[in-house]
């Protein structure tokens, strides 16, 4: 697939306050946005909130979920909504915009990004210990600890491999789970933060406020550079299907949206 060009096409009202991740929910047709309203990204303060957001950049539902303090990575199955809170990972009901369960995790401090896999297994990043859990029947376990992969942020998990930014490395790295074995497919993605398929590549952010195509040769190519205008590029989310980009803008309070255009 040719590497895309880059159409803006709406930016939300930046009431989105610290807005740190995106996820489409496609059964519904919704954007849910992480917002951690403010910093430390870690501070256990309760003030993290979810909104639901249109697909024409509407804010929907401004604080949606309350009550969480660090919200992350998002990620679904069926009915209900995976997010990370530092230390723990929370499931909500998408029907009620309710926590009906809780996990913590014995010694985690920055829980982060979220994928779940078709069959519902959870896996979610630990960026502090460089660790990968996973979530099975109601279980949470250490799927890797490594590292060399240099605080694990975005995830994306394709049957047995794993592709992991790291926020120090700068690597993204692929994983084969069953072996444990670590690849580098690229280097030199500074604060790694979203991983997102497109087509037989990768899309993957700086959160400083860089996205980058990745071949499946790992020759990387800038996309987007938004740090001039000082506005971040968080754990973005792609739809494929609509060759749409969205990227939260963390201190920009706000999500912006991109059409991929085919060249």
């Amino acid at each position: 697939m040719p590497i895309p060009g880059l159409t803006r096409l709406w930016d939300t009202e930046t009431t989105l306050t610290t807005s740190e991740s995106v996820y489409y929910d496609k059964e519904r047709n919704i954007l849910y946005v992480s917002c951690i309203n403010g910093t430390p990204p870690d501070k256990k303060d309760q003030d993290g909130f979810i909104a639901r957001v249109d697909l024409d950049g509407k804010i929907k539902d401004l604080k949606w979920v309350t009550g969480l303090s660090g919200p992350k990575g998002m990620g679904m199955h069926g009915t209900t909504l995976y997010v990370t809170d530092i230390d723990r990972l929370v499931a909500i009901d998408v029907t009620t915009g309710k926590s009906n369960n809780t996990w913590k995790v014995e010694g985690a401090s920055f829980l982060n990004d979220v994928y779940v896999t078709p069959d519902g297994t959870v896996y979610f990043t630990d960026s502090n210990t460089s660790k990968i859990h996973s979530l099975v029947q109601g279980k949470v376990t250490t799927v890797i600890a490594d590292t060399t992969l240099g605080g694990t942020n975005g995830i994306l998990v394709e049957g047995p491999t794993i592709y992991v930014a790291g926020m120090q490395s700068g690597n993204v790295s692929r994983i084969d789970i069953p072996t444990g074995n670590i690849e580098k497919l690229t280097m030199g993605i500074p604060n790694g933060d979203g991983v997102e398929r497109y087509g037989d590549a990768l899309l993957v952010s700086n959160w400083s406020g860089q996205v980058f195509y990745v071949a499946s040769d790992g020759e990387t190519t800038m996309l987007l550079d938004s740090q001039e205008a000082k506005l971040n590029s968080a754990d973005i989310e792609v739809i494929a299907e609509k060759n749409l980009m969205l990227v939260p803008t963390f201190f920009g309070n706000s999500v912006t949206a991109y059409q991929l255009i085919k060249n």
